[in-house]
């Protein structure tokens, strides 16, 4: 789990850019993103006290942002935009 506010997150941008991940949206807020190796992680975009948090269930260590949190939030992101928040 890391906040897009006070993670570093360039490098999971990077690492994301370079792994072209499959991302499907679940349900708003809910995605998979299939890992460079065929695992599937399972991503939650949501606010907890004001902050942006993102949760996947890879072994990436808390508070790290990880490529596949990254690669679901740029799907996140467009689907707000759609639905107006």
């Amino acid at each position: 789990m890391f906040s897009l506010e006070t993670a570093n997150i360039q490098t999971a941008i990077t690492n994301a850019k370079a792994l072209h991940p499959k991302v499907k949206m679940i349900e708003f807020g809910k995605y998979e993103v299939m890992g460079s190796k065929g695992n599937i992680y399972t991503v939650r975009c949501y606010r907890q006290f004001g902050e942006k948090i993102v949760e996947c269930n890879c072994a990436t260590r808390p508070g790290v942002a990880c490529k596949h949190g990254m690669a679901a939030v740029s799907l996140h992101i467009a689907m707000a935009a759609q639905r107006g928040h």
